[in-house]
């Protein structure tokens, strides 16, 4: 399975928004032209998922990727919305639930794909505060690497120099691993802080997942994300709009009927290693 975390997509119909003004073959076909309503073929399903998760303010991404992670709406356990990175109450979630820490207890290849700076592990080591996002913290939980950039195994999580020549790797690491996480931050990161730049990196999304179709194999793409941001780039806030769910391949046809991040990690632990696994 490649599970690709897609950081700040939410799902918006405002014709002004990059979902639609932007050529996105294979965004658009893998969600129908980011459509509201759910769908589900032999090899390919849709849902769209409520990222407020029953709690006032604007989703963030401390909570929302927690619960995706462990199935606990994180959220209503803090009262509120809290990010960018877990503090003490969701990592303690973390370290007891998350689906690394559950993958690899289970004796399944788990691979966190993300390629990081040197600088920036050695910042994480040294810090009395946590600077990953709660994938990174899970993967460290889990005893799974955090990779250097240049380590063999390890994936850019964005700025592709060949999107699709990444996306097929992504597609290859994934039929040699049970589970392979890559954590894609650049719209986000685009939308908060370099907006004129978002565009390039729908394109640059678009064609990777391009790459990952083609040489997708007995491969199962999971694609969703926290909260919306990059959606409605003339702000810079995040949105209370849901976000995608998108499953394509052999796992697609067995997804059930979905409406909150809470409900993505249970699927997927029985995707994994229960009546439905194809491991």
């Amino acid at each position: 399975m490649a599970f690709l975390f897609v950081d700040g997509l939410g799902v918006c119909e405002d014709p002004a928004s990059p979902l639609h003004r932007l050529k996105l073959p294979t965004l658009r076909g893998l969600s129908r032209g980011f459509s509201r309503l759910p769908f589900t073929t032999s090899d390919h399903a849709y849902r769209v998922l409520d990222a407020c998760l029953g709690v006032e303010g604007l989703p963030q991404s401390g909570t929302g990727q927690t619960t995706l992670l462990t199935g606990i709406n994180a959220a209503r356990l803090l009262g509120r919305h809290q990010g960018p990175h877990p503090l003490s109450r969701l990592q303690a979630l973390l370290q007891s639930e998350s689906l690394q820490v559950w993958a690899v207890r289970q004796g399944l290849r788990v691979l966190h794909a993300n390629g990081y700076h040197e600088s920036y592990l050695e910042r994480t080591q040294k810090s009395r505060r946590n600077l990953l996002s709660a994938f990174g913290y899970a993967a460290r939980a889990a005893g799974l690497a955090l990779l250097p950039w240049e380590h063999p195994l390890a994936l850019p999580p964005a700025f592709w120099p060949e999107p699709e020549a990444s996306g097929a790797r992504f597609a290859r690491l994934a039929q040699a691993h049970h589970l392979v996480i890559l954590e894609h931050w650049a719209l986000d990161h685009a939308a908060h802080r370099e907006p004129e730049r978002l565009a390039e990196r729908f394109l640059e999304l678009d064609r990777f997942l391009a790459g990952f179709l083609a040489a997708q194999g007995e491969a199962t793409l999971v694609l969703t994300s926290d909260h919306g941001n990059a959606e409605e780039p003339w702000h810079p806030q995040h949105t209370r709009n849901p976000v995608p769910l998108v499953v394509s391949g052999p796992l697609a046809a067995s997804l059930p009927p979905m409406q909150s991040l809470a409900e993505l990690a249970p699927w997927l632990r029985w995707a994994l290693c229960g009546a439905g696994g194809r491991i």
